[in-house]
């Protein structure tokens, strides 16, 4: 079988996935992505190399594929080539977070895409499939998503597979500024769609500086981990590469400069998150997750932020739960709905690593098929099914 890997983000489920079929000698991959430099000099890169050709997305590549090579699927996350490239398409959605509403109205320039490509996804469709994470993804991509029942299979997450075997800290070493053996690390890793972190509380300037304040007394290193640095305005980059450098227990880094999270996860002995996506892989690391409750109040005037091909759009909705495939409370880890909550939440985390474990194991088998060690067995069965299926 060939494989297609069309990257809009190569890392998390898209990378493990890839590392899982680079392996195989049934099965040719190619992967084709934005700024091949950028992944290739990341550690994970050097400490898994990939035998797969890795290609740069470009116009010539969007309309005419890889010279000489007709895969028969394509795996992408979000954004689709240019029709003609396969027979059959298969959406790798790049995580499984708790930001929506991902309706059909906000999906339909994909599905667009899509049936362009390879036919109606809200349709039963034998040349396209949508892979679910678990029951609940299901529920939203078939009633809320409007995607056909029998295009949605249930799989889990990949980088799962990869992220319950934890690795030796020493093996890591190198490639952090900080000492990563003999102190405990924090993850602070947001996603954009709230703008500051603690806008919320009073500002970074205040929270953020009390947070980094307290770490660095408890001898804590800090990865700060932001989407796309394109996705912030300039003075708040600015303060974040200020507080990186007067704190020197702190690494910033943005996911298009430093597009891999898999060896910050690795490393991590807590994850600080409002709420990104982030936090269900690292679940399966069985490690604490703290989870900032994102917005002062669920029914509160929310402006929704969305990259578009035009640049960044924003638009006032009349409740941030709008944006939610499901509320906050409906998570894997400890729960801060203040400033006060939050640092004894950490004080606690790095004191008993099992605070929340149960909690932890508890969401992973209700929503994610437990992290069992076979999503990517399960994601290669149904890719090998969709190719087989006449159509």
């Amino acid at each position: 079988m060939k494989v297609l890997i069309w990257a809009t983000t190569f890392g998390s489920d898209l990378w493990s996935f890839t590392r899982y079929l680079d392996q195989r000698s049934d099965v040719e991959v190619k992967v084709v992505m934005k700024n091949p430099t950028a992944f290739l000099n990341e550690p994970v890169a050097r400490l898994y190399p990939l035998r797969a050709e890795i290609v740069e997305r470009t116009a010539a590549t969007q309309a005419l594929g890889i010279t000489g090579y007709h895969p028969d699927v394509t795996v992408f996350d979000n954004e689709v080539p240019a029709p003609g490239k396969s027979r059959a398409g298969f959406a790798l959605w790049h995580g499984f977070g708790w930001k929506g509403p991902n309706d059909v109205k906000e999906m339909r320039p994909l599905y667009w895409q899509i049936r362009l490509a390879w036919g109606d996804p809200r349709k039963s469709n034998p040349r396209f499939r949508w892979q679910c994470f678990g029951p609940k993804d299901f529920e939203h991509r078939t009633k809320t998503a409007g995607l056909h029942p029998s295009n949605c299979p249930i799989l889990g997450a990949a980088s799962h597979d990869d992220l319950i075997t934890p690795l030796p800290k020493e093996t890591l070493q190198e490639y952090y500024p900080f000492d990563i053996v003999g102190r405990k690390t924090v993850l602070l890793a947001p996603t954009w769609h709230y703008g500051e972190v603690f806008a919320h509380w009073g500002g970074d300037a205040v929270v953020l500086e009390r947070l980094l304040t307290l770490l660095g007394q408890r001898d804590t290193n800090v990865i700060i981990r932001l989407h796309d640095s394109f996705r912030f305005d300039a003075a708040y980059t600015s303060f974040l590469q200020d507080v990186a450098t007067r704190h020197r227990h702190v690494l910033l880094k943005f996911k298009d400069r430093n597009p891999d999270n898999f060896l910050d996860m690795q490393v991590s002995d807590v994850l600080i998150t409002n709420f990104s996506s982030i936090a269900n892989l690292f679940y399966a690391t069985g490690r604490p997750t703290i989870h900032v409750y994102p917005v002062r109040s669920a029914d509160e005037a929310f402006i929704w932020r969305k990259r578009t091909l035009l640049g960044m759009w924003e638009r006032r909705v009349e409740k941030a739960s709008y944006i939610w495939k499901f509320p906050p409370e409906e998570n894997g880890g400890l729960l801060a709905k203040n400033p006060d909550e939050l640092f004894a939440e950490v004080e606690r985390a790095l004191d008993d690593p099992s605070c929340c474990k149960a909690q932890t194991r508890q969401f992973l088998d209700r929503q994610m098929l437990g992290a069992d060690g076979k999503n990517c067995e399960r994601i290669l069965a149904a890719l090998a099914q969709l190719v087989q299926t006449p159509g």
